[in-house]
């Protein structure tokens, strides 16, 4: 009796996680050239527990990217686009890393990209006032 009990409990739980899934694309420059080879993650905030890459790519070329994320839960994602570079830094040590949060308009159910973050072109001279600094992005490339 207490496992059905159970069940009935839990059972509209399990089908209430859903398919999320967020796609961003844009083109990354260092003043007057187009930089290629950056690393550009969708990483998912979590309130407890640790944040989760949801994806990855690097810029081409052209300094273009796209990179599409998809994650499965009961709320909507936090999502932010991290992105990872050289840009200016000559011999300092480690990449400068900039995130930005994505509106959750562009979080979409379902497995397929409805609407794209159109992110234009950035400048990564530009500092931004929360960038930091990270070391471990080589590491684990």
């Amino acid at each position: 009796m207490e496992l059905q009990i159970l069940f009935v409990l839990f059972f509209p739980l399990a089908f209430s996680f859903r398919d999320q899934i967020v796609g961003v694309r844009g083109k990354l420059s260092c003043n007057n050239r187009l930089l290629a080879g950056a690393t550009v993650r969708l990483i998912e905030k979590n309130y407890i527990g640790p944040d989760v890459i949801l994806a990855e790519n690097k810029t081409d070329y052209q300094g273009s990217y796209v990179v599409i994320g998809t994650g499965r839960g009961v709320l909507e994602m936090s999502v932010f686009l991290r992105i990872f570079h050289d840009c200016d830094d000559k011999v300092i040590p480690c990449q400068r890393t900039v995130s930005l949060r994505v509106p959750s308009t562009y979080i979409s159910r379902g497995t397929t990209v409805n609407n794209y973050f159109e992110a234009g072109t950035m400048n990564m001279a530009f500092r931004y006032p929360d960038e930091q600094r990270s070391c471990t992005d080589r590491i684990f490339s």
